[in-house]
C-alpha cells in the first residue's frame, strides 16, 4: 500500500470512528441554596432543573447559589431505607456507607462544578455532606429510566 493510500484508509477510519463517538452527557442542572440565597428559604435544599433522565451519561451540573456557605453535592444508589447511615458525633453522613458514587466537592458560595457518571436505571440519591447540611434537608432524589 502506497502512503497516499495508507494515509487516505487512516482519516476514512477516523471519520469513522468518530460517528461511533460516545453520545454527549444528560446535563442535570443542580442548585445548592440556603437562607442567605433567599430568605424564605427556611432550611437548605437541592434542586434540580429535572429529576428523571435516561440512563447512560449524566452530568451533574452543580451551581452553589449561597452567598456565605461552602456546599458539596454527592450522589448515591437510593436503596429505598429512609435515612442515609449517619454519624451523629460528625453530623455527615457516612460516605463509605452510603455506597457513594462521586461527588462535586467543597463548591465556596457562587462557584460551580461539576460530576459525569454512568447511570444505570434506578433511583439515586443527591445530598450535601457538608457538617449538618444534609439533616437540614439537602437532599433530593432522581429518577433514571428508559
Amino acid at each position: 500500500m502506497t502512503l497516499t493510500k495508507f494515509a487516505s484508509a487512516a482519516c476514512l477510519g477516523l471519520l469513522a470512528g468518530a460517528t461511533y463517538a460516545a453520545a454527549p452527557a444528560q446535563v442535570i442542572g443542580v442548585k445548592l441554596e440556603d437562607s442567605t440565597t433567599d430568605p424564605a428559604i427556611k432550611h437548605m435544599r437541592i434542586v434540580l432543573d429535572r429529576d428523571v433522565a435516561k440512563p447512560g451519561r449524566v452530568t451533574l451540573k452543580t451551581e452553589n447559589l449561597s452567598k456565605t456557605l461552602v456546599h458539596e453535592v454527592l450522589i448515591a444508589r437510593d436503596d429505598g431505607r429512609n435515612d442515609l447511615p449517619y454519624d451523629t458525633k460528625r453530623a455527615v453522613v457516612n460516605e463509605r456507607r452510603a455506597h457513594s458514587l462521586g461527588e462535586v466537592g467543597d463548591l465556596p458560595a457562587g462557584k460551580t462544578g461539576s460530576l459525569t457518571l454512568d447511570l444505570k436505571p434506578g433511583k439515586y440519591v443527591l445530598f450535601c455532606n457538608e457538617p449538618g447540611h444534609y439533616k437540614d434537608g439537602m437532599l433530593t432524589k432522581l429518577t433514571v429510566a428508559r
